[in-house]
Protein backbone atom coordinates (compact mmCIF):
# COMPACT_ATOMS: atom_id res chain seq x y z
CA UNK A 1 0.00 0.00 0.00
CA UNK A 2 1.31 3.58 -0.90
CA UNK A 3 1.24 5.95 2.18
CA UNK A 4 3.22 9.59 2.01
CA UNK A 5 6.04 10.66 4.48
CA UNK A 6 7.72 13.30 5.03
CA UNK A 7 11.58 14.00 5.12
CA UNK A 8 12.56 15.92 7.63
CA UNK A 9 16.10 18.07 7.29
CA UNK A 10 18.88 17.66 9.29
CA UNK A 11 20.43 20.52 11.39
CA UNK A 12 23.62 22.60 9.69
CA UNK A 13 25.55 25.62 11.00
CA UNK A 14 26.54 25.94 7.60
CA UNK A 15 22.84 28.05 6.84
CA UNK A 16 22.16 31.47 8.36
CA UNK A 17 18.54 32.44 9.34
CA UNK A 18 16.18 34.48 7.34
CA UNK A 19 13.15 36.58 7.94
CA UNK A 20 9.88 36.39 5.81
CA UNK A 21 8.51 39.57 5.01
CA UNK A 22 5.86 39.46 3.18
CA UNK A 23 3.63 37.41 2.60
CA UNK A 24 3.81 38.53 6.56
CA UNK A 25 5.13 35.18 8.17
CA UNK A 26 2.67 33.37 10.63
CA UNK A 27 4.77 34.30 13.89
CA UNK A 28 8.02 35.51 15.06
CA UNK A 29 10.69 32.30 14.34
CA UNK A 30 13.11 33.74 16.20
CA UNK A 31 11.08 34.56 19.48
CA UNK A 32 11.40 31.70 22.24
CA UNK A 33 9.79 28.37 21.38
CA UNK A 34 10.33 28.86 18.28
CA UNK A 35 13.37 27.61 15.81
CA UNK A 36 13.56 27.82 12.01
CA UNK A 37 15.38 24.61 12.03
CA UNK A 38 11.87 22.68 12.67
CA UNK A 39 9.46 21.41 9.57
CA UNK A 40 7.46 22.11 8.47
CA UNK A 41 6.83 26.15 9.62
CA UNK A 42 9.48 26.79 12.75
CA UNK A 43 7.04 25.25 15.23
CA UNK A 44 4.94 28.44 15.24
CA UNK A 45 0.77 26.70 15.17
CA UNK A 46 -1.90 28.65 13.81
CA UNK A 47 -3.54 29.10 17.24
CA UNK A 48 -2.97 33.58 16.64
CA UNK A 49 -2.17 33.07 12.82
CA UNK A 50 -2.82 36.33 10.55
CA UNK A 51 -3.72 35.67 7.44
CA UNK A 52 -2.20 37.57 3.77
CA UNK A 53 -4.86 38.55 0.79
CA UNK A 54 -3.04 37.24 -2.42
CA UNK A 55 -3.73 36.86 -6.07
CA UNK A 56 -6.06 34.42 -7.92
CA UNK A 57 -2.83 33.73 -9.84
CA UNK A 58 -0.32 34.17 -8.00
CA UNK A 59 1.92 36.97 -5.77
CA UNK A 60 4.69 38.79 -4.25
CA UNK A 61 7.13 37.31 -1.94
CA UNK A 62 9.65 39.22 -0.07
CA UNK A 63 12.82 37.73 1.75
CA UNK A 64 15.49 38.95 3.98
CA UNK A 65 18.58 37.02 3.71
CA UNK A 66 20.89 36.74 6.50
CA UNK A 67 23.71 34.94 4.79
CA UNK A 68 26.24 35.45 1.71
CA UNK A 69 24.78 32.49 -0.09
CA UNK A 70 21.43 29.47 -0.19
CA UNK A 71 19.29 27.67 -2.15
CA UNK A 72 15.67 28.49 -1.38
CA UNK A 73 12.58 26.97 -2.60
CA UNK A 74 8.57 28.02 -1.86
CA UNK A 75 5.73 25.19 -1.53
CA UNK A 76 2.54 25.75 -1.08
CA UNK A 77 -0.84 23.68 0.73
CA UNK A 78 -4.33 24.45 -0.02
CA UNK A 79 -6.49 24.09 3.05
CA UNK A 80 -7.25 26.72 6.21
CA UNK A 81 -5.66 24.27 9.20
CA UNK A 82 -1.73 23.00 8.62
CA UNK A 83 -2.30 22.02 5.17
CA UNK A 84 -0.17 19.14 3.38
CA UNK A 85 2.92 20.94 1.44
CA UNK A 86 1.83 18.95 -2.26
CA UNK A 87 2.96 21.69 -4.73
CA UNK A 88 6.16 24.20 -5.26
CA UNK A 89 6.29 27.17 -6.78
CA UNK A 90 10.11 27.27 -7.96
CA UNK A 91 9.94 24.44 -9.61
CA UNK A 92 13.83 25.13 -11.16
CA UNK A 93 16.58 25.43 -8.18
CA UNK A 94 17.17 28.77 -7.22
CA UNK A 95 20.81 30.15 -5.52
CA UNK A 96 21.06 33.32 -4.11
CA UNK A 97 24.47 35.50 -3.00
CA UNK A 98 24.44 38.21 -1.20
CA UNK A 99 22.76 39.60 2.59
CA UNK A 100 20.07 41.73 1.70
CA UNK A 101 16.30 41.71 0.39
CA UNK A 102 14.72 39.39 -2.31
CA UNK A 103 11.89 39.99 -3.80
CA UNK A 104 9.92 37.93 -6.35
CA UNK A 105 7.40 40.47 -7.51
CA UNK A 106 5.14 37.30 -8.83
CA UNK A 107 4.91 33.97 -8.26
CA UNK A 108 2.80 32.19 -10.47
CA UNK A 109 0.11 29.59 -9.15
CA UNK A 110 -1.25 26.44 -11.31
CA UNK A 111 -4.34 27.03 -13.20
CA UNK A 112 -7.26 25.72 -11.04
CA UNK A 113 -5.27 24.61 -7.53
CA UNK A 114 -7.07 27.59 -5.94
CA UNK A 115 -10.54 30.10 -5.96
CA UNK A 116 -11.93 32.68 -4.29
CA UNK A 117 -11.53 32.47 -0.70
CA UNK A 118 -9.44 29.66 -0.16
CA UNK A 119 -7.13 29.38 2.63
CA UNK A 120 -3.45 28.35 2.16
CA UNK A 121 -0.07 28.21 3.61
CA UNK A 122 3.34 28.98 1.63
CA UNK A 123 6.28 27.01 3.13
CA UNK A 124 9.78 29.54 2.60
CA UNK A 125 12.69 27.17 2.62
CA UNK A 126 16.29 27.98 2.54
CA UNK A 127 19.10 24.91 2.21
CA UNK A 128 22.51 24.26 1.68
CA UNK A 129 24.16 22.17 -0.80
CA UNK A 130 24.20 19.19 2.17
CA UNK A 131 20.12 19.49 2.47
CA UNK A 132 20.38 20.81 5.41
CA UNK A 133 16.80 23.43 5.86
CA UNK A 134 15.28 26.36 7.42
CA UNK A 135 11.32 27.36 7.38
CA UNK A 136 9.07 29.78 7.84
CA UNK A 137 5.59 29.79 6.94
CA UNK A 138 2.73 32.43 5.51
CA UNK A 139 -1.01 31.92 5.90
CA UNK A 140 -2.90 33.23 3.27
CA UNK A 141 -5.94 33.76 1.51
CA UNK A 142 -6.85 34.10 -2.28
CA UNK A 143 -8.59 36.91 -2.92
CA UNK A 144 -9.55 38.99 -6.64
CA UNK A 145 -9.06 41.95 -3.80
CA UNK A 146 -5.41 41.35 -2.83
CA UNK A 147 -3.11 44.11 -3.95
CA UNK A 148 0.92 43.47 -3.87
CA UNK A 149 3.40 45.13 -1.56
CA UNK A 150 4.06 48.57 -2.91
CA UNK A 151 8.18 48.52 -1.64
CA UNK A 152 8.96 45.35 -2.55
CA UNK A 153 12.21 45.29 -4.33
CA UNK A 154 15.26 43.56 -4.35
CA UNK A 155 18.92 44.87 -2.76
CA UNK A 156 21.60 43.51 -2.75
CA UNK A 157 21.04 39.90 -3.45
CA UNK A 158 21.43 38.11 -6.78
CA UNK A 159 18.71 35.11 -7.51
CA UNK A 160 19.91 32.77 -10.20
CA UNK A 161 18.34 29.96 -11.43
CA UNK A 162 20.98 27.31 -11.49
CA UNK A 163 22.19 26.19 -15.02
CA UNK A 164 20.63 28.88 -16.25
CA UNK A 165 22.80 31.73 -18.13
CA UNK A 166 21.27 34.96 -16.73
CA UNK A 167 20.21 36.47 -13.50
CA UNK A 168 16.39 36.77 -12.58
CA UNK A 169 16.97 39.87 -10.72
CA UNK A 170 20.08 41.75 -9.30
CA UNK A 171 21.36 44.61 -7.48
CA UNK A 172 25.01 43.79 -6.29
CA UNK A 173 27.72 41.68 -8.26
CA UNK A 174 28.30 38.73 -5.59
CA UNK A 175 31.48 37.39 -5.45
CA UNK A 176 31.12 34.04 -7.19
CA UNK A 177 33.83 32.47 -5.09
CA UNK A 178 30.98 32.59 -2.13
CA UNK A 179 28.36 31.63 -4.74
CA UNK A 180 26.84 28.01 -4.02
CA UNK A 181 28.47 24.87 -5.99
CA UNK A 182 26.46 24.55 -8.54
CA UNK A 183 25.36 21.12 -11.00
CA UNK A 184 28.25 21.49 -13.77
CA UNK A 185 30.68 21.97 -10.62
CA UNK A 186 32.55 18.15 -9.64
CA UNK A 187 32.47 18.48 -5.97
CA UNK A 188 32.61 14.69 -5.53
CA UNK A 189 29.66 14.67 -3.41
CA UNK A 190 25.95 13.97 -4.56
CA UNK A 191 24.20 16.35 -2.81
CA UNK A 192 26.48 19.22 -3.60
CA UNK A 193 25.99 18.63 -7.12
CA UNK A 194 22.54 17.10 -7.03
CA UNK A 195 23.56 14.74 -9.40
CA UNK A 196 22.92 10.77 -9.29
CA UNK A 197 20.51 8.40 -7.14
CA UNK A 198 20.51 10.44 -4.00
CA UNK A 199 19.85 13.90 -4.91
CA UNK A 200 15.81 13.67 -5.38
CA UNK A 201 16.15 12.70 -1.71
CA UNK A 202 18.53 15.89 -0.73
CA UNK A 203 15.89 17.87 -2.72
CA UNK A 204 12.99 16.40 -0.79
CA UNK A 205 14.57 16.86 2.48
CA UNK A 206 15.78 20.18 1.30
CA UNK A 207 12.27 21.42 0.38
CA UNK A 208 10.08 19.44 2.94
CA UNK A 209 7.37 18.24 0.21
CA UNK A 210 5.49 14.48 0.98
CA UNK A 211 7.10 11.73 -1.63
CA UNK A 212 4.59 8.86 -2.48
CA UNK A 213 6.55 5.24 -1.81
Amino acid sequence: MKSFIILPALASLATAHYDLVFPEWRGDSFADGASQWIYPCANITQEKSNRTLWPLDGGAVNIHMHHHWTYYAINIGIGTLEPAFTATLTPELHNTTGNGTLCIPKLSVPAGLAKEGDNATLQVVTFDSFGSALYNCADITFSSKAVDPTDCKTDGVKDVIVGAEAAKTSTDTANTTDAAPTPSQSTGGAAASFGGAGAGVVAAVAVGLALMV
